[in-house]
């Protein structure tokens, strides 16, 4: 993939799902409990659950270039690296034909279109300065809910709806519409 533009959404392929997010590029992110600050040159906004090592404990590691830590949760602020996690970089396409989307794997791209970068950006900003995005949940509120929310201001997540075909679309929806007033 070429070079991310501030705005795009992107994601990296993690095995069995792919992990969201929006890049902003240029960014300032501030550790407030060591009185750090560290500018960014490729920022990316995204949200987490809670992250386990193999013994199913937090990692501590603080990251050197942003510092983040990998049990922070909700939507964070970090350098490309550590959204990544050594995976490859894909950009998330809207717009796309029907055929297109159903011949893609879930959760690659939308027929929906999305606003300009700026209203994006500005989008993913306050999410991660209100942490107003709710909190994670796997199926009904996750990254791309998130990215896509950034996006086009409506959530959506093609990895959760689409992974049971037309009847799954429809009981993600119901329940999601259910338990939005129960998680949120």
């Amino acid at each position: 993939m070429e070079e991310p533009k501030p705005g795009d959404h992107i994601y990296s392929d993690r095995g069995s799902y792919y992990h969201h997010g929006i890049f902003v590029g240029e960014a300032e992110v501030v550790n407030p409990n060591k009185d750090k600050r560290r500018k960014l040159s490729h920022g990316v906004i995204h949200f987490r659950g809670i992250q386990r090592n193999a013994n199913g404990k937090a990692s501590e590691a603080e990251c050197q270039k942003c510092l983040h830590k990998a049990d922070h949760m909700g939507v964070v602020l970090t350098c490309i690296d550590c959204f990544l996690k050594e995976k490859r970089l894909h950009r998330y396409e809207y717009d796309v034909s029907l055929i297109t989307f159903n011949t893609t794997r879930n959760g690659s791209c939308s027929t929906s279109s999305c606003d300009e970068s700026d209203v994006v950006i500005k989008r993913a900003f306050d999410f991660f300065h209100n942490q107003s995005f709710g909190d994670y949940n796997y199926y009904f509120n996750n990254c791309e809910h998130f990215a896509t929310a950034c996006k086009t201001g409506k959530a959506r997540c093609n990895q959760a709806a689409l992974g049971a075909g037309v009847a799954g679309v429809v009981v993600y929806k119901v329940a999601r519409r259910v338990t939005k007033g129960i998680l949120w």
